[in-house]
């Protein structure tokens, strides 16, 4: 089975925010009682798809520059 270190998630406005996931939450147990699985991404919002800067493969330009994608990304806890 393979890791997906990303997703594209679809704004409904043309743009698509990417999400970058390079690791694994870490889930623990509050003082009461609940779970916070600790887990925090790193996302790239407003990416217009059609964007030449892409060549046409979104996917295949985050998968061949990942570290960039990651660098220039905002980090958000879920």
């Amino acid at each position: 089975m393979s890791k997906c270190f990303y997703r594209i998630h679809n704004r409904g406005d043309g743009l698509v925010d990417v999400w970058l996931t390079p690791g694994e939450p870490v889930p623990m147990t509050t003082e009461d009682g609940r779970t916070d699985y600790n887990f925090r991404i790193s996302a790239v919002l407003g990416v217009d798809p059609e964007d030449p800067q892409w060549g046409g493969d979104l996917e295949g330009n985050i998968r061949q520059n990942y570290l960039k994608w990651l660098l220039s990304a905002e980090t958000i806890e879920i």
